[in-house]
C-alpha cells in the first residue's frame, strides 16, 4: 500500500512537470531547448527530494529496529540470557518487527531455563560424583596403614569396590541421559476399546 501511495506520488510530481512543459503550443526550438533542460533538472531535483525523504523514512522505519534486534541479539549471543529487546511503538510499519521481537524475547526465556537447568544439573552431578571419589580416596588411605588386620583390609577393599559401583552407575546414568536427550522418542500406538 506504501509503495503504491508512493508510486502514485511521484508519477503525479513527473506528470505535472511535463505538462508544465508541454502546456503551450507555440515554441521556439529555443525555448523548448531551454524548457527541456529547466525541465530535466526539475526532475532530477525532485528525484533527489524523494529519494532523501525515503532514505529517512527507511533509516527511521527499518535501519533503526534492525539495529535495535541486532544489537540485542549480540548480548543474548554473549550468554546475557536476561536480555530483552523492548517493543518497538505501536506505528504502523513496526508490527513485524515486534512480532519477531517476541520470538526472541521468548526464545530467550527458553534459553534461560535451558542454561538453569544446565548449572543445576552439573552441579549435582558434581557433588554426586564427589561422593563415592571422596569414600574410595578415604578407604584406600586406611588401607596403606601398616599393620592393617585382614578383616578390615577386606572390609576397605568391599566398600572401595561398592563406591566403584556406584560411581559407575552414575556415569551409566549420564551418558543414558545423554543417549535419550539426543535421540527422539515416538510414542507406540496400539488399539484398545
Amino acid at each position: 500500500m506504501k509503495f503504491l501511495m508512493f508510486f502514485v506520488l511521484i508519477s503525479f510530481v513527473v506528470t505535472c512537470s511535463f505538462l508544465l512543459f508541454l502546456s503551450g503550443t507555440e515554441y521556439t526550438e529555443q525555448q523548448i531547448r531551454n524548457s527541456a533542460l529547466y525541465t530535466f533538472l526539475n526532475v532530477i531535483f525532485i528525484t533527489v527530494i524523494f529519494w532523501l525523504i525515503d532514505m529517512i523514512r527507511r533509516k527511521i522505519t527499518v535501519q533503526r529496529p534492525v539495529k535495535r534486534i541486532v544489537d540485542g541479539l549480540e548480548k543474548i549471543t554473549g550468554g546475557d540470557f536476561s536480555q530483552k529487546i523492548q517493543p518497538l511503538q505501536n506505528v504502523s510499519g513496526f508490527n513485524q518487527f515486534n512480532v519477531i521481537i517476541d520470538s526472541i524475547n521468548k526464545m530467550t526465556d527458553e534459553l534461560a531455563g535451558v542454561e538453569t537447568l544446565r548449572t543445576d544439573f552439573i552441579a549435582n552431578v558434581s557433588h554426586e560424583l564427589k561422593t563415592p571419589l571422596a569414600v574410595m580416596k578415604n578407604y584406600a588411605l586406611m588401607l596403606r596403614q601398616p599393620g592393617l588386620e585382614e578383616a578390615d583390609r577386606i572390609e576397605y577393599s568391599r566398600e572401595i569396590s561398592a563406591a566403584a559401583d556406584r560411581l559407575s552407575g552414575l556415569i551409566s546414568n549420564i551418558l543414558k541421559l545423554n543417549k535419550l536427550e539426543n535421540q527422539q522418542l515416538f510414542p507406540a500406538a496400539s488399539e484398545y476399546d
